[in-house]
């Protein structure tokens, strides 16, 4: 009877510190993973600020450099113009090859 007694005290204890260690294992295993994780978006922010960075630049150059809507209907319309000041030219030069003959 005495070999009972000792064997189930001691399965409950067994069976507690295998629950205890189980749980610290868990816990340093989560606080670990939560520490790379933080790591990883610090990493990550510190792209996104370089990114946000690099796309500032772009947009200042780009408008520094591209044509704007306006501009390009301004030289448009500038184009046009030359070209029926040409076509009127070549009309007049037309006609007047065509009285002489």
């Amino acid at each position: 009877m005495i070999g009972s007694e000792i064997t189930l005290p001691v399965a409950i204890i067994i069976s507690l510190a295998t629950i205890l260690s189980t749980i610290a294992t868990s816990w340093g295993v989560v606080r670990f993973q939560a520490s790379q994780h933080d790591k990883r978006i610090a990493r990550l922010e510190e792209r996104c600020e370089a990114l946000g960075r690099e796309l500032s630049t772009f947009e200042i150059e780009a408008a520094q450099r591209f044509v704007t809507g306006e501009a390009l209907m301004l030289f448009k319309g500038e184009i046009v113009g030359a070209i029926n000041r040409l076509a009127e030219r070549l009309d007049r030069i037309i006609d007047s090859r065509s009285g002489a003959n």
